[in-house]
């Protein structure tokens, strides 16, 4: 009989069995759905169905939480591979990745405004993958102070894009990849258009003729915004090197 592994039980005597894997997963599940500021031992502990004492068997403190949360969020990120033959394919894979990794858990994002994070606990795949990007620009001929730049603006980009595009999007079920229009071909109706329909109707005695001009227009959809995002940051790479 050929041998079988064995699995560890999820439950033993009807309570969960710990590991910190499963504490890190669950921290994170948390902190992306509400911020790492409501990640206390008590509220983690009531999640998984364990005491408070019981994590501790495992953890050190509710740093050492953060560190596991935040440690699993990047062991998720791997972009693609970079080659610099087809640079502006690999810039919009990279993009790719950095958006699907914040758009998991967007308020897991925010950690560095609500947390304190040691040097010696940065994740060694957010040194590795920002090394790889400069690299392939350097290949393709920037100079590294200018791949430095152009990595700032495609990171403050793709963040902000998630939190204020994405975010409202996927709560409203959108999805990001679906038509965020409404039945006459607005872009609004609330679900991430320029404005939504009631902010307009609520002061309809304001003289903003060109908003509502604009807010009429169809809105692409979050997809295509993207899209629009990454042309601009691989505009911005072009003309560099042309000036370079």
């Amino acid at each position: 009989m050929p041998a079988t592994s064995r699995r560890r039980p999820a439950t033993r005597k009807g309570r969960p069995v710990l590991t910190r894997e499963s504490i890190a997963a669950k921290a994170l599940e948390m902190a992306g759905a509400r911020g790492f500021a409501s990640l206390t031992m008590r509220a983690l502990a009531a999640e998984l169905g364990v005491t408070v004492r019981a994590l501790y068997n495992y953890v050190e403190d509710r740093q050492d939480v953060v560190h596991l949360a935040v440690d699993t969020l990047l062991t998720s990120w791997n972009p693609p591979p970079l080659h610099a033959a087809t640079w502006e394919t690999s810039v919009a894979d990279y993009a790719g990745s950095l958006r699907a990794l914040y758009r998991r858990l967007p308020r897991a994002l925010l950690v560095s405004l609500e947390e304190d994070t040691p040097p010696a606990s940065v994740h060694p795949n957010r040194l590795l993958n920002l090394d790889r990007f400069l690299r392939l620009l350097r290949d393709v001929g920037l100079e590294v102070p200018a791949a430095l730049a152009a990595h700032r603006h495609l990171s403050l980009l793709v963040l902000s894009f998630v939190l204020v595009v994405d975010g409202p999007a996927d709560r409203a079920g959108d999805g990001g990849g679906g038509d965020d229009r409404d039945e006459d071909g607005r872009g609004g109706g609330g679900r991430g258009g320029l404005v939504p329909d009631a902010w307009l109707a609520g002061h309809a005695d304001l003289d903003i003729p060109t908003l509502r001009e604009a807010a009429a227009l169809p809105l692409p959809t979050p997809d295509e915004q993207f899209a629009e995002l990454v042309s601009a940051v691989v505009d911005r790479i072009r003309g560099d090197l042309r000036a370079g």
